[in-house]
Order: C-alpha cells, then sequence, then structure tokens
C-alpha cells in the first residue's frame, strides 16, 4: 500500500518462525519479563482526555495527526496540556519510527523495508525522531515552531508517551536475518540489538496490539489512527 510520501511495504516477506527460533528470540514476552504495574504507573494519571494512537503499517505522516490532535485540544478546547495523556503504539512496520540510527544504519532498515524521501532517494538514519524546533515559547500557528513539530521528541516534550511492539521487533529481526543485512547474526542476536536501539524513553510492550485493546479497556483511551 501506498500512502503519500513515504512507503512502508516491506521488500521482504516475513517468514515464519520455527518453534526453536520463537523460543529463542521471546517472540512473546510473558507477564514475569514485563512491567505491568510500571507501565500501568505510566499510563494511569489523572487526564481529562486520554488518547491511544495506533500506529501499523509505516505511514509516518501519523505523527502529524497526533500533533494536530494535542494542538486542537490544547488551543483550541483550552484543556491544560498536563490534562492529557496520549499514547503511541507501533506495530507492525511502524516499529521503525522508534528504532535508533544505530539499527537503521546497521541493518540498513531503510533499504530493506523501502523507506524513502520525497525524492525518492532511499532513507539511512531515523529521519523521524530528531526535533526540528527548541522554543515552545511560539505561536502555535508558526509552521517553523515547536507547536507544529511533528517529530518524536518534540512530541515526548509535550508529554506523548511512545510504545514499540516486542513482536513485531522478533519479526524484523528475522526479517533482517532473511534480507541478508544481520551479518552473520542470528535472529536472536538482532533482536537483542533492535531492543538496545529502541529510542530514549521508549517502552517495549509485549503486543502492539494488546497495548492499545489493555489501554482502551482498563484506561478509557480513546482509540485514534491513520
Amino acid at each position: 500500500m501506498q500512502r503519500s510520501v513515504f512507503i512502508g511495504a516491506s521488500l521482504v516477506a516475513a517468514a515464519a518462525l520455527s518453534a526453536d527460533e520463537a523460543d529463542a528470540a521471546a517472540l512473546v514476552e510473558k507477564a514475569g519479563e514485563f512491567d505491568v504495574a510500571g507501565f500501568n504507573r505510566l499510563v494511569s494519571r489523572s487526564a481529562e482526555v486520554r488518547q491511544v494512537w495506533d500506529a501499523g503499517k509505516l505511514y509516518p505522516q501519523i505523527l502529524g495527526g497526533v500533533k494536530n490532535s494535542l494542538n486542537g485540544l490544547q488551543f483550541g478546547f483550552g484543556i491544560a496540556a498536563t490534562r492529557l495523556a496520549t499514547a503511541f503504539v507501533t506495530r507492525n512496520d511502524s516499529n521503525l519510527l522508534l528504532y535508533g540510527n544505530a539499527a537503521w544504519t546497521e541493518y540498513r532498515l531503510g533499504e530493506l523495508f523501502s523507506v524513502r524521501d520525497p525524492n525518492g532517494a532511499v532513507v539511512g538514519a531515523n529521519i523521524f525522531a530528531p526535533a526540528r524546533s527548541t522554543s515552545m515559547l511560539a505561536d502555535p500557528s508558526d509552521p517553523h515552531g515547536f507547536y507544529q513539530d511533528a517529530s518524536i521528541e518534540a512530541l515526548q516534550k509535550r508529554g506523548v508517551l511512545f510504545f514499540v511492539c516486542n513482536t513485531a521487533l522478533v519479526q524484523h529481526a528475522s526479517q533482517i536475518v532473511n534480507g541478508g543485512a544481520a551479518k552473520g547474526k542470528s535472529a536472536d542476536d538482532v533482536a537483542r540489538a533492535l531492543r538496545k536501539s529502541v529510542l530514549p524513553h521508549v517502552t517495549l510492550v509485549p503486543s502492539g496490539v494488546g497495548t492499545v485493546a489493555y489501554l482502551q479497556a482498563r484506561y478509557q483511551y480513546a482509540y485514534l489512527t491513520e
């Protein structure tokens, strides 16, 4: 599927993991391995509006949707920024948004997953993470100001919590190996490296879709996607 500027379709078909590979790569993260209490503390704070953004296929423009929602709620409806709780959950190829440059470079993620810039060139680094503005004092309508910055770093400064799917991460590790970009490493090695490369202040969750359902059912987060 092609939805405007960036293409998220993988060049390599996802290969099914054998039982042994699945065990080694921890395809399913169990409760004893995941800090459920810590997760609950992050997402349960008092808020007037709670929203969870579900990012599946790679479509970076969804970050602009988060930015627009925050601006509408804060400046249009007059809800204080501290009274907004926003979660952004990646799964499928949207996990690429939350891997650091080390992984993008070593495993040629832009090439492997056909991520291209508006000029058609392969993206070689995580261009979605770095903030493009610094001051929070700017006019919210300034196209170059903080409140129009849809980067991950800027959204984190506005309180957005980012969560990355472990299941998709392990599947990506297998795709990287099968795509010849692992440099002799096993899927388990690559999965460990991807976990270490996740952007700062991003939380690994057992399942992206499970996290979205959990936030909706337990904490009444409104569901949003693009």
